[in-house]
C-alpha cells in the first residue's frame, strides 16, 4: 500500500548488512532514513475518486494465453492464430512487445494445436486464466498512481496478477480462474468505494 514502518525497515537493512557499519544501530539507521525521506521534494498527488466515475468491469473464464518469441516468421504465424480465432467469434486479443508476441484467447486450442508448426512455434503457454477488463475514462492515464492503486490493491488481496494490458482506456488483468471472482469483487469494491 506504499506504507513502511521506519524502524522495521531500519532492521531489515542492520540485519541484511546493505554495505552499513556493523557498528552502527538500528535507532541511528533509523534517523538517517527520517533526514533522507525530509529531504525529499514534496510531490502534490492528484487525488482521484473512482466513485465518481463511469468505469464498466467484464469478467472473463477460461483464457488461454500464447506467447511467441518475436520474429518474422512467428509474427505471421500469430497474425494467422488471431485471424483464425476470430473468424469464429471467439474472444481474442493480440499483443506485439519489443521481444514477444502474446494470443490470448478463450477458443479452445486443441484444433490449433494439431498444426506441428504452431506448438513448436509457442515458447511458453498457460490455460486456466481469467481476465477482468475495466474501462475506465482515457483521462485517467494522466492520474499518478492509477495502475499502481488497482495491482496494489490486488496484491493486499493476495491475488497475483499474471499479467497486465492497458489498452486506451481499457485494462486487462489476467489471473488464475481460481481468483477471478474474489479479483472481481476487490476491483469492484475499488472503483465504487474509493
Amino acid at each position: 500500500m506504499g506504507l513502511v514502518n521506519i524502524t522495521a525497515l531500519a532492521q531489515h537493512m542492520k540485519k541484511r548488512g546493505f554495505g552499513l557499519d556493523s557498528k552502527n544501530t538500528v535507532s541511528a539507521i533509523a534517523m538517517t532514513i527520517r533526514r533522507y525521506f525530509i529531504k525529499l521534494p514534496t510531490v502534490d498527488a492528484t487525488a482521484f475518486i473512482f466513485s465518481n466515475t463511469p468505469y464498466h468491469l467484464v469478467v472473463r473464464s477460461n483464457i488461454s494465453e500464447l506467447i511467441f518469441t518475436k520474429d518474422t516468421d512467428k509474427r505471421l504465424l500469430s497474425r494467422s492464430i488471431f485471424q483464425k480465432i476470430s473468424n469464429l467469434k471467439h474472444f481474442s486479443c493480440l499483443v506485439e512487445g519489443e521481444r514477444e508476441i502474446v494470443v490470448m484467447t478463450d477458443c479452445s486450442l486443441h484444433e490449433l494445436m494439431k498444426e506441428s508448426n504452431v506448438q513448436k512455434s509457442i515458447s511458453y503457454q498457460t490455460t486456466r486464466l481469467g481476465f477482468i477488463s475495466v474501462n475506465l475514462p482515457i483521462r485517467l492515464r494522466e492520474v499518478v498512481g492509477v495502475y499502481g492503486l488497482i495491482t496494489s490493491t490486488l496484491a493486499v488481496a493476495q491475488i497475483p496478477i499474471h499479467s497486465f494490458h492497458t489498452i486506451g482506456g481499457e485494462i486487462l488483468i489476467l489471473v488464475k480462474n481460481e481468483d477471478l471472482s474474489v479479483a472481481q469483487e476487490v476491483l469492484a469494491n475499488l472503483l465504487t468505494e474509493n
